[in-house]
């Protein structure tokens, strides 16, 4: 039964590792200031919502921006998006 004890810490302190390097990810990623965003936005979506190809070039993970799964970027979903780090000028490559 000792063993069984000991696997359950070690399985709990790798779940928070993982959740840390994650955080850590964002955390590294460089926000886009509101003047960039605003010009990333109506390059990329303009008045309407963004789509899917629409988001390539500026959003390496489009699931991350939208938040409410609808499978289209809104602009407050944008603005958050750039303010965590996860839009880019360009594409990365």
């Amino acid at each position: 039964m000792k063993p069984m004890r000991m696997t359950l810490p070690v399985f709990a302190a790798l779940l928070v590792y993982t959740g840390h390097a994650r955080a850590g990810e964002a955390a590294g990623a460089v926000a886009l200031s509101e003047d960039e965003c605003r010009a990333v936005w109506n390059t990329a979506a303009g008045r309407s919502d963004l789509s899917v190809d629409g988001a390539k070039p500026y959003i390496d993970s489009f699931e991350s921006v939208d938040t409410n799964r609808d499978n289209k970027i809104s602009n407050p979903e944008f603005k958050a998006g750039c303010a965590a780090g996860l839009v880019h000028k360009f594409r990365k490559e």
